[in-house]
C-alpha cells in the first residue's frame, strides 16, 4: 500500500511539473505571434510598403539599355549605275567603269546596310504628366494606412475568436466539475439505495433508476471531455502552440461590469476612433485620388529624355552618338473618354460616402446593442444564480424527505437533475456575460 501511495504521489507530482498553464492574455500575445491570419495581415502590410515603394520610383528618370545586331541576305540599301535616271550620266559612269573602276576592283554598285551592331542607353524623365505620378504616389499611401488597418482588424477578430474559444474551454471545465459533483453523489446514493433495497425498504427498481442515471451522467462526461479536447485542440491551433492533455487554464469566470452606460457622446467618439471607420476614410479619399487621376490623362504630357549610343548600323565604321529629346503629348479627343471615367469616379465617391455615412450609424447602433446585451447577459447572471440557490434548498430538502423515507428515489433524481441544470445554466450566463463584456470593451476603446 505505501509503494502505491508513493507511486501515485509521484504521477501527481509529475503531472503537476509537466502541467502548461495558460492565461487568456497569454494565449492572445501568443496568437498575435503565431496565429497564421495575423501573419498573413503583416505580410499584406509589407506588400502594401513595396506597391508605394514602387510608386515612389516614378519620380526618377527610367533608363534602360538596348543593344540591336542584324545580318540582312543582301544590303538593305543598294544603289548601282544602273539606278540613276539620266541616259547620258549612266553612260558615261558605264565608260568611267570599265575603264577604270573594274580594273581596281571596285564595284559599280554602292551597298549600305549590309550588316551592324550597335548598343545605347536612353533616359527618359517625366516633367508633367497632370498629377498622375502625385496622385498615384498618394494613392500608394492610402494602400499602406488601409493595409495597417485591415491588419489591425484581423488582429482584433482573431484576439476576440481566441478569447471565445478561450471562456468556451473554461465553461466545458467547470461544467465537468458539475457533473463529477452529480456522479460523486450518485455514487453516494447508489450504496445507500443498494443497502436499502437488500435491507427492503425499496424495491430494486429503486436501484435501477439511480443506475440508470449514473449512465447517462457517464455519458455525458464522456461527451464533455471530448468537448474540453477539441474545443482546447482549437485554441492551440489558434495560439500556435502543440496541443497538450496537460494544458491548464488560469483565469476563472467572474462578473466584469461597468456600472456606468455610455451617453449619446461616448458612442459617437467610440464609432470615430474605431479602425472601421479610419478603413472607410481611406476608401473614401481613394476614390477622390482615382478621380484625380484621371483628370491627369485629359491634360498634355511634358516628357524629356537623352541617349547615347556606339556602334555600326548603317556605314562600315564604328562611331558614337548623343542626342536629347522632348515629347509634348496633347491629347485631343482623349478627354470625351476622360470626362466619363470622371462622372464614373464622382458617382463612386458618393457610394464611398454613403457606405462610410451608413455604416457610421450602423457602428453607433452595434455599440449601444453591446451594452443592452451586457445588462441583459447580467440580468441571466443574477436568475440563473438565484435558480441555482433555489435548486440546492430543494435537492436539501428532497435528500432530508427521502432519508426520513418521505419521498420516492425519482423525486430526489430529479432534484439533482434540476441542480445539475441550475449549475449548467449559471456557467454559460457567466461565459456570455463575460464575451459580451469583453466585445463592449472592445468597441468602446
Amino acid at each position: 500500500m505505501k509503494r502505491i501511495i508513493a507511486i501515485l504521489l509521484t504521477i501527481f507530482g509529475w503531472a503537476t511539473i509537466t502541467a502548461q498553464h495558460l492565461s487568456l492574455d497569454t494565449c492572445k500575445a501568443m496568437a498575435l505571434r503565431n496565429n497564421a491570419a495575423v501573419k498573413n495581415a503583416v505580410l499584406d502590410v509589407k506588400a502594401a510598403q513595396e506597391v508605394k515603394m514602387q510608386a515612389r520610383t516614378k519620380y526618377f528618370p527610367q533608363i534602360s539599355a538596348t543593344g540591336i545586331g542584324y545580318v540582312p541576305a543582301k544590303p538593305l540599301i543598294e544603289y548601282g549605275i544602273d539606278d540613276i535616271g539620266s541616259a547620258a550620266a549612266r553612260q558615261q559612269l558605264h565608260n568611267l567603269y570599265y575603264e577604270y573602276g573594274a580594273a581596281m576592283g571596285l564595284s559599280d554598285k554602292i551597298s549600305l546596310c549590309d550588316g551592324g551592331l550597335g548598343v545605347g542607353v536612353t533616359a527618359v524623365q517625366p516633367v508633367f504628366m497632370g498629377g498622375q505620378i502625385v496622385g498615384g504616389n498618394a494613392l500608394a499611401d492610402v494602400g499602406v494606412a488601409a493595409s495597417h488597418y485591415q491588419s489591425q482588424l484581423t488582429r482584433d477578430q482573431v484576439l476576440q475568436q481566441v478569447e471565445e474559444t478561450y471562456w468556451q474551454t473554461v465553461s466545458l471545465l467547470e461544467k465537468r466539475i458539475t457533473l463529477m459533483q452529480a456522479i460523486t453523489f450518485l455514487d453516494t446514493l447508489h450504496r445507500d439505495v443498494t443497502v436499502a433495497a437488500e435491507a427492503g425498504l425499496v424495491t430494486r427498481n429503486d436501484v435501477l433508476k439511480v443506475e440508470l442515471k449514473q449512465n447517462e451522467m457517464q455519458s455525458n462526461l464522456l461527451k464533455v471531455n471530448n468537448g474540453i479536447t477539441l474545443s482546447a485542440m482549437l485554441l492551440c491551433q489558434m495560439i500556435g502552440m502543440e496541443y497538450s492533455e496537460n494544458l491548464v487554464l488560469t483565469d476563472l469566470i467572474g462578473q466584469d461590469l461597468s456600472s456606468e452606460a455610455p451617453t449619446d457622446a461616448d458612442i459617437r467618439n467610440a464609432v470615430y476612433r474605431r479602425t472601421e471607420k479610419q478603413l472607410l476614410d481611406c476608401q473614401v479619399r481613394a476614390e477622390k485620388l482615382k478621380k484625380e487621376i484621371a483628370i491627369g490623362e485629359s491634360v498634355p504630357h511634358l516628357i524629356i529624355g537623352a541617349n547615347a549610343s556606339y556602334g555600326s548600323l548603317i556605314f562600315d565604321r564604328y562611331d558614337y552618338n548623343a542626342l536629347a529629346f522632348m515629347t509634348l503629348q496633347v491629347p485631343l479627343t482623349g478627354w470625351w473618354e476622360t470626362a466619363h471615367k470622371i462622372r464614373q469616379q464622382n458617382y463612386l465617391i458618393q457610394k464611398a460616402e454613403n457606405e462610410r455615412t451608413d455604416y457610421v450609424e450602423k457602428m453607433a447602433l452595434e455599440t449601444r446593442q453591446a451594452w443592452c446585451n451586457i445588462e441583459e447577459a447580467n440580468s441571466q447572471v443574477r436568475l440563473a444564480e438565484s435558480s441555482v440557490r433555489s435548486a440546492e434548498a430543494n435537492l436539501h430538502d428532497t435528500k432530508a424527505n427521502f432519508d426520513a423515507g418521505m419521498v420516492a428515489v425519482s423525486e430526489l433524481l430529479e432534484a439533482q437533475t434540476l441542480l445539475l441544470q441550475a449549475q449548467n445554466q449559471r456557467t454559460d450566463a457567466l461565459i456570455d456575460l463575460k464575451i459580451k463584456t469583453e466585445r463592449y470593451k472592445m468597441l468602446i476603446r
